[in-house]
């Protein structure tokens, strides 16, 4: 079993896709079937694991997530990366586990964990 994709919706496809690109670097815009409504899929090696779309008004009630996680990342060269992008964020971790977390937020609510194994071991 494998996460297939995660779908978002957003109000601001290229602010919500510009966001996810800038934080998560191994991302890319790839091909989207030619749905009638508008969108973005952003994909991870050949598989398209963020879908975007935005179908206007009437699209009925919305899910929410709290946050997506990914990993692994290396804590401090994200960092590093963050701050060079001007992008904030907040740290956290899983207590037991040596694993520091990286929360950042963006547009249309969107919440992200970046996962960093600690690499002392």
């Amino acid at each position: 079993m494998r996460l297939d994709h995660v779908n978002i919706h957003a109000d601001n496809l290229e602010a919500a896709r510009d966001f996810l690109l800038a934080v998560l670097p191994d991302l890319r815009q790839g091909v989207r079937p030619p749905f009638d409504f508008p969108g973005y899929w952003l994909y991870l090696g050949d598989q398209p694991i963020v879908h975007m779309q935005n179908r206007g008004a009437g699209m009925g009630g919305r899910g929410w997530i709290d946050h997506l996680a990914f990993g692994p990342f290396d804590f401090d060269s994200t960092k590093a990366r963050l701050d060079g992008a001007g992008i904030s964020y907040t740290l956290a971790g899983i207590p037991g586990t040596g694993i520091r977390q990286i929360f950042v937020s963006g547009p249309a609510g969107i919440r992200l964990e970046l996962q960093c194994p600690d690499q002392s071991d």
